[in-house]
């Protein structure tokens, strides 16, 4: 924390390689948020470098009150939720599939020559109904799971990106979970 206390101080200072070291520990992860809700990749990266520049002209106003890679990730979540605002004026850009993000960002894997075509077709089938019960979910609620599942965050962290109580974010996870568990039951019980 005090290493990240005085690249602050440095980046503040006009010190441009301070605010990149800083970025350098969270950008990768906010990309990946920011590609599984937009579900597209170009715009994802727009919507980061946006923020970054947001970030980098409002350095000043930093206040320390969260951790710097926290206060980013809000800024992100800004930036997204003013694009998604955008989105409904303008129907004619449609997100790509799942699929169609993940194969181009490499994330899909090639199956492994010991798994049955029936297992590959249960596991096609469960990512699928998988990212359609996370589609389906409201936006607070998939928002907090997969900051605390796919990016790690802290219920703490996750509090202060969405500007609620830390029991609310724990209420937000388990009505998720919940919900999650209900739809995909049929597919995880055996045959």
């Amino acid at each position: 924390m005090v290493a990240e206390t005085a690249l602050v101080a440095a980046a503040q200072g006009g010190d441009r390689a301070a605010f990149e070291c800083l970025v350098m520990s969270c950008q990768a992860r906010i990309l990946r948020w920011l590609t599984r809700l937009t579900q597209n990749r170009a715009v994802a990266e727009e919507l980061l470098q946006e923020s970054l520049f947001k970030a980098f002209v409002s350095l000043h106003g930093f206040r320390a009150e969260a951790s710097f890679s926290t206060w980013l990730a809000h800024i992100a979540r800004n930036t997204f939720y003013a694009w998604k605002k955008e989105q409904g004026r303008r129907p004619d850009q449609d997100a790509l599939d799942e699929y169609t993000v993940a194969a181009e960002d490499g994330l899909v894997d090639w199956p492994s020559h010991t798994e049955s075509p029936e297992t590959l077709l249960w596991q096609q089938e469960l990512t699928q109904s998988l990212g359609q019960a996370m589609a389906e979910l409201p936006q607070p609620l998939s928002q907090a799971l997969s900051l605390r599942e796919q990016e790690g965050l802290s219920y703490e962290e996750i509090a202060q990106i969405q500007q609620v109580p830390i029991g609310t974010v724990r209420s937000r996870i388990h009505r998720a979970r919940e919900s999650l568990s209900h739809t995909l039951k049929d597919l995880m019980e055996p045959a």
